[in-house]
């Protein structure tokens, strides 16, 4: 690699000078994968006649528990259905715009930043074709279906009609089933549809039920007293008289004190913002009232809406009977309904008090769950109710079929990209997610998550349990104002409480695992991550016993909360994963109020924050902090979410373990609210560390097709703070026909800015594989900079005559591995370290950059080099590029059959339609972390015919801690 000028402060040494070519062809192939064009294109999916004769199967559309031996007999052919819908696939232009414009809202340095859309514009912009809509709603209604309504997302197409209508049209019998103890509807052969249909439509729903449970336990009724003064007295820190180990509840006071959430005189308590709850059951205002009078807040209650598609539940109970069944202790559906409905907006409405609550409820209407008519009502109205979502609802995700999953992915995309932040319950059965919670466990346990969860789009809520009981008076005081006994943050461990106060089995864990539909998000990155199997649930934990349950007024439990003549109230203590959720929720109010502004899905946001254990943000569940002195998996306990027998410990479902960073039980842990809320801005301030080797890897603007950049960071190569960044620029001409261009640029970083100012280098007059002399040149001045480990900009200015100049947002393309926000994060680096610039000496001006993940197990290279009948004076447009991609094993010195892909098309910093085409094949084999082989045969294209090898070197030094 000859002749590159290299400017004198940045060389340090002969091999950094020559390193500056070699980083010049960057993230290439990341980019060519993900760019697309800039606009949706509102192309038609059916074309040609519609023949009903000519059919298509709808696979994942059967129901795991709709079996033959459980099989009750057909549903009366004229029982009425509604609530059925058919999701519309968008063209694959619009699929891709719409999955670009929710990075771009999430990306600072973006101009449709926060730019939240409402559910008219998503149709608008990303949704079905008219002509599409009308082609579905016109063959509906031959059916003998009636259209209902077309969301107005225009994904859905909602339609009713007879069972015999239903079954006719889809081609399945609709058949009445045996699943557990209740009888449910299911179709009994997949669903068919008309095969012009098959690429605008991607499932149909409703034709089985997907059952939802509540996710929340409640204890019996408990006592307290307050003494005539109106004085507390150990009320929530219960101490008996006579002696004997206290019993203690979470009270808002308490809350605030062990998750450190700020206190109302810093006027951060979620004032402006409005929380949706959705249900089943109104809640009984009196409830709301004396929770509120105990806990010291003002008397608020929700807004209570009813969906015109919904059925309203009726007036709400007030009482209830201490004798028979249903009773105070073993209520009915719809009281326990009820109470989940109260748990949650109690809970919400004390995190964040100054936030309004809409309470969005419909009881079950025709086949189809009340909560998914509350659910489509919160996201689908026009405008949206409100923009922040909690579900404490959870469902068997073993039993469903991947078209609910998709159905529901579809639903939560759509909020997120509406600036609603969702949050979800993870489940109550711990590892076992299809488990009944009100019956002894069985031997037949399923693995499974909560479907809900399954979304990437939404955040997941698991369970903790504090780790207090060998020393309580360390972490419990006597009761202050608002009935707070809490003294600090008090450690955790998994929420699992195997065995019921009596002894006997039960399954009460944090649910949590892996989806078998939903795939890993990009931004599920970090230590304890698994890999990619799936999307892993959940994201965070809070605590969720009921051991030490949360205070909670409920007189149709038997807990009112009201004072009786003996100076006594009664209050229930809640647990479960539903009394996390609002929690979380409740949270969202306090972050959107601190920030000015809606956040939508936060789980990028989280997952980048937890790469930093300095922040302070998690509270890490871990094996030591659960204070389980010898950890079985098998047996559960508070160090993981497996599930006991039927008559004991043993015998029952094995789940997963706490650990450091993310686990399968409580996420990334529990939140420290004021850091959270410290820190949150942080990600579009001025702290990021640049001097850190974790901000290799590959950046690109989605928006724009097939270009981007790949940078590689020496730390500390100029002295202790002061790094050295190369980055490779790959583009094209300012026209499509000028084809392929690459810059460098280059210069130093230090550990307390955010941003760089360095120069642009153009390298020309080379030739393929030819140790031609080279010239490199400046052409311009770029700053990069970085609001966080995974997203940035790049503003240009040339000084070339082109008079080119502009911003470009930068997102990282594949899974953050070792930057953290201040620094290192501390993960193993494995086969990271071999990322970075190589070059064969015997080129000039050309070699290679690697860009090795080892979280998500894909090697990709950018092979910068020349034409093959370039020289000294074709300039510019002699330049060319190549990618090269591969599954790469970690551990493995080697890759084979590493595609090599040659893209043409593309405009400079535009969108463009451009064309990715293989055009060889490619090895690489590595002798030591300095030292490599790359064996290469093209079999396409303009070098056609050509072989050879490139014996690689690491050009500048050797990551610290690479070993090979």
């Amino acid at each position: 690699m000859k002749g590159l000028l290299v400017p004198a402060h940045v060389s340090r040494k002969n091999a950094s000078a020559r390193r500056v070519s070699a980083i010049a062809i960057g993230t290439l192939c990341l980019g060519v994968l993900v760019g697309g064009a800039a606009h949706a294109a509102g192309a038609d999916r059916i074309v040609g006649p519609v023949d009903n004769a000519q059919r298509t199967a709808l696979s994942g559309h059967r129901a795991l528990w709709a079996q033959a031996k459980s099989d009750q007999g057909a549903v009366p052919a004229d029982l009425p259905l509604a609530h059925l819908s058919l999701t519309l696939n968008r063209s694959p232009e619009r699929q891709q715009a719409f999955d670009r414009y929710l990075q771009e809202q999430q990306d600072p340095a973006s101009p449709n930043y926060h730019r939240w859309l409402t559910p008219a514009e998503i149709g608008e912009r990303f949704g079905a074709s008219q002509h599409d809509i009308d082609a579905l709603s016109g063959w509906l209604g031959a059916q003998g279906l009636k259209v209902d309504a077309v969301a107005s997302s225009r994904t859905r197409i909602h339609f009713s009609g007879s069972t015999a209508n239903v079954g006719a049209a889809f081609g399945t019998e609709l058949h009445y089933f045996q699943a557990g103890a209740e009888k449910r509807i299911a179709n009994t052969d997949l669903p068919k549809i008309p095969a012009a249909f098959a690429n605008a439509v991607q499932s149909v729903t409703g034709l089985s039920a997907i059952k939802l449970v509540p996710a929340h336990r409640m204890s019996a009724p408990r006592s307290a007293a307050i003494r005539q003064d109106a004085a507390p007295q150990p009320a929530l820190t219960n101490c008996p008289p006579a002696g004997g180990p206290c019993s203690y509840a979470i009270f808002p006071a308490d809350f605030s004190t062990i998750y450190d959430v700020p206190v109302l005189a810093q006027g951060i308590d979620g004032s402006g913002q409005t929380i949706a709850i959705v249900g089943r059951q109104r809640v009984y205002n009196p409830d709301i009232q004396n929770f509120q009078s105990k806990a010291g807040l003002a008397t608020k209650y929700p807004t209570v809406i009813v969906p015109t598609t919904g059925t309203d539940p009726g007036a709400p109970a007030s009482t209830c009977s201490t004798t028979g069944t249903p009773s105070c202790s073993k209520p009915s559906a719809a009281v326990a309904d009820q109470g989940e409905a109260t748990l949650d907006v109690q809970r919400a409405s004390s995190v964040a008090p100054g936030a309004a609550i809409d309470l969005i409820v419909s009881t079950t209407t025709n086949n189809m769950d009340g909560v998914f008519i509350a659910m489509d009502y919160a996201i689908d109205t026009n405008p949206v109710p409100a923009k922040i979502l909690s579900i404490s609802f959870a469902s068997c995700e073993a039993d469903a079929t991947s078209g609910n999953a998709t159905y529901l992915d579809n639903y939560f995309s759509q909020a997120a990209m509406e600036g609603i932040s969702v949050f979800v319950a993870s489940g109550d059965g711990g590892v076992a997610g299809c488990a009944s919670l009100d019956s002894t466990p069985t031997t037949t346990e399923r693995v499974s998550t909560n479907l809900l969860c399954s979304s990437g789009h939404v955040t997941c809520v698991g369970g903790t349990e504090f780790a207090d009981r060998s020393n309580p008076g360390m972490y419990w005081g006597s009761n202050g104002p608002g009935y707070g006994s809490a003294l600090g943050y008090i450690p955790e461990g998994a929420w699992n409480e195997p065995l019921s106060a009596t002894g006997a089995s039960q399954v009460a864990a944090s649910g949590g695992g892996v989806s078998a539909f939903i795939p890993t998000p990009s931004w599920q990155a970090g230590p304890g991550v698994p890999g990619r199997l799936g999307r892993y649930t959940p994201d965070v934990s809070f605590a969720s016993s009921i051991r030490e349950g949360y205070f909670t007024c409920i007189a149709a439990q038997g807990g009112s909360c009201v004072v009786g003549s003996d100076g006594q109230f009664h209050y229930l203590g809640s647990g479960g994963t539903s009394a996390s959720t609002p929690s979380m929720a409740g949270i969202a109010a306090l972050l959107n109020q601190k920030t000015g502004s809606a956040q939508a899905n936060l789980n990028p946001r989280l997952y980048a924050l937890a790469a930093t254990p300095a922040n302070g943000v998690f509270h890490d569940v871990t094996v030591d902090s659960s204070g389980v002195g010898s950890c079985t998996p098998s047996t559960p306990s508070m160090c993981n979410n497996s599930t006991p027998g039927p008559s004991g410990l043993s015998g029952g479902l094995q789940g997963y373990a706490v650990g450091p960073g993310y686990d399968q039980v409580t996420g990334l842990g529990s939140i420290d609210v004021s850091k959270l809320l410290a820190a949150w801005g942080n990600g579009s301030g001025t702290s990021v560390n640049l001097n850190q080797h974790g901000m290799t890897g590959s950046w690109a603007n989605p928006a724009t097709s097939g270009q981007g950049l790949v940078m590689e960071v020496d730390p500390d190569f100029y002295g202790t703070g002061t790094g050295l960044l190369f980055a490779g620029w790959y583009t094209y001409d300012v026209t499509a026909p000028g084809g392929q261009r690459w810059y460098t640029i280059q210069g130093q970083v230090s550990a307390a800015s955010p941003s760089s100012t360095m120069p642009i280098y153009l390298t020309q007059g080379g030739r393929f594989a030819s140790s031609l002399a080279t010239t490199t040149a400046p052409v311009g001045q770029a700053t990069i900079q970085f609001s966080d480990c995974t997203h940035g900009s790049l503003n240009y200015t040339f000084s070339d005559g082109s008079g080119r100049s502009g911003t470009i947002p930068l997102s990282r393309l594949d899974s953050n591995v070792t930057c953290g926000q201040t620094g290192n994060n501390g993960s193993a680096a494995s086969d990271y370290l071999l990322a970075g610039a190589w070059a064969d000496i015997g080129t000039s001006g050309q070699g290679l950059v690697l860009d090795i993940n080892p979280l998500q197990n894909l090697l990709f290279a950018g092979w910068y080099t020349f034409a093959t009948n370039a020289g000294q004076g074709s300039g510019a447009a002699g330049q060319n590029w190549y990618t090269l991609q591969a599954i790469f094993t970690p551990g493995s010195t080697s890759s084979t059959n590493i595609g090599i892909y040659n893209t043409t098309g593309g405009v400079f910093n535009q969108a463009a339609t451009t064309s990715t085409v293989p055009v060889g094949s490619a090895s690489l084999v590595f002798h030591s972390c300095n030292s490599a082989t790359l064996s290469y045969a093209f079999t396409a294209g303009a070098n056609a015919g050509a072989s050879g090898s490139l014996n690689l070197s690491r050009i500048g030094p050797m990551p610290a801690g690479c070993t090979l």
